[in-house]
């Protein structure tokens, strides 16, 4: 399975509504698809995206990652030999692990492909043939928060995300407003995005205890481990992370300090669905619980995340990966459909969605 080539296309499709939160707002995709082909004419797919106000680069950044460094180093190597697909990246260029997830999923596709099985079957089997999915409630009034909570409840979603962490007397009217509206029998998690500082989330977390919370999702920025692992110690909710944890490395520091009780792994983050499964293996191994988080990919990247969830016993709960449904439009010829909560996890060799390449023509984005 030798690549023999690889192309990076940028796509910007607009979303329904702009998307707030703490760090900024999105109002198209930020993605781009990535497509290599092998020795025997195979193409597998692959997408990944960013929010520069989160990650640092933007979509430019990963095109010229991938363009001009990463493809040139990875041709000529085995599609299937994914340990040495990530070692020559590495080898390439430290970090931007969501250039590199791009190529890690096309690689995933292009083997399963070859063996003729769906990303999951080749990872090991599935637990279930759906996905359950999240709704989630982005940074607006609590009125607004309160009609969209309950909208989503009504569309079979059990588990409602709610971001926070730009003012902290509006998120907890916002929360309030959410938990009043949906009952007790609906999960709720919180996303903070590191909007907050110790003493303003010591306070504003312990009081929002009483709403129930599933967990509360980096309430501090990604560098203070000693603020997390404090929030830890003295919230009863569990404190998860996300910005804090992009590697193994980090999952290690963060459950060794004391500043994860829960693992947000989200497959363009963290660079592939080779690295997550060795986060999620540390995480089983240290008994803390991991959970599935999305980048509001369209359907590829979605379809990628689910094959993940379903081969992965360590990941609990919900899924934060239903992106597709957020956008006017889509990339495959059927978008996954998000019925009742939950996505039928798809069963074609490979990701399992055809890329309908009209409407990645009328998508691209140039510079």
């Amino acid at each position: 399975m030798k690549i023999v080539d690889g192309a990076a296309i940028p796509i910007r499709i607009p979303l329904k509504k702009p998307f707030k939160i703490a760090a900024g707002t999105l109002t198209h995709s930020n993605h781009v698809l990535v497509r290599l082909i092998d020795d025997q004419g195979r193409v597998g797919w692959g997408e990944t995206t960013t929010f520069l106000e989160v990650y640092g680069y933007d979509q430019r950044s990963l095109y010229h990652a991938l363009t001009d460094h990463l493809f040139p180093g990875v041709i000529g190597l085995d599609a299937g030999d994914l340990a040495g697909l990530h070692q020559r990246m590495d080898r390439i260029m430290p970090y931007n692990l969501m250039a590199k997830a791009g190529i890690d999923l096309s690689a995933h596709d292009l083997m399963a492909q070859a063996a003729g099985v769906p990303i999951h079957a080749m990872l090991g089997g599935k637990r279930s043939e759906r996905v359950p999915l999240i709704g989630v409630v982005d940074i607006v009034s609590p009125e607004a928060a309160s009609a969209s909570a309950i909208e989503q409840v009504a569309q079979g979603f059990q588990t409602i995300k709610i971001k926070v962490g730009l003012d902290s007397a509006a998120d907890e009217h916002r929360v309030e407003a959410v938990r009043k509206a949906v009952g007790d029998g609906v999960r709720l998690r919180i996303d903070g995005n590191g909007g907050y500082d110790r003493e303003t989330a010591s306070s504003v977390f312990t009081q929002m205890e009483d709403y129930d919370l599933e967990w509360i999702e980096q309430p501090l920025p990604a560098w203070d481990l000693e603020g997390l692992a404090m929030l830890a110690r003295q919230l009863k909710t569990p404190v998860a992370v996300d910005e804090s944890v992009y590697t193994v490395h980090d999952a290690r520091c963060c459950i060794a300090m004391g500043a994860a009780d829960v693992v947000n792994i989200k497959i363009p983050k963290c660079g592939g669905i080779w690295r997550c499964r060795q986060i999620a293996a540390i995480c089983e191994a240290s008994n803390v619980p991991c959970f599935l988080g999305g980048c509001i990919e369209t359907s590829p990247g979605m379809a990628a995340a689910m094959h993940f969830y379903a081969s992965t016993a360590a990941v609990v709960s919900a899924a934060e990966i239903h992106g597709a449904p957020f956008y006017i439009d889509d990339v495959v010829q059927s978008p996954i459909a998000v019925v009742q909560g939950s996505a039928a996890l798809p069963q074609s060799p490979g990701l399992g969605v055809v890329i309908d390449h009209e409407k990645v023509a009328r998508y691209r984005h140039t510079f």
